[in-house]
């Protein structure tokens, strides 16, 4: 019966520690998704977002 216990905690723990992992590394960078993207992205949010970070950097390096 322990054995049971301490397998299943293991097994939590691994699946928890991959959900964080996962979710911390999109966070830091959400538009990764498009990396090598050979398909038409109109109308995609991943495009959107890039596109507004590069205006945003062009306007902070143009003033």
């Amino acid at each position: 019966m322990l054995f049971q216990i301490l397998l299943t905690v293991i097994i939590v723990a691994c699946a928890l520690g991959i959900a964080i992992y996962r979710t911390v590394r999109y966070l830091q960078n959400p538009i990764r998704g498009c990396d090598g993207c050979d398909k038409n992205c109109g109308g995609c949010s991943l495009e959107d977002l890039k596109r507004e970070i590069d205006e945003k950097k062009k306007e902070k390096d143009g003033n």
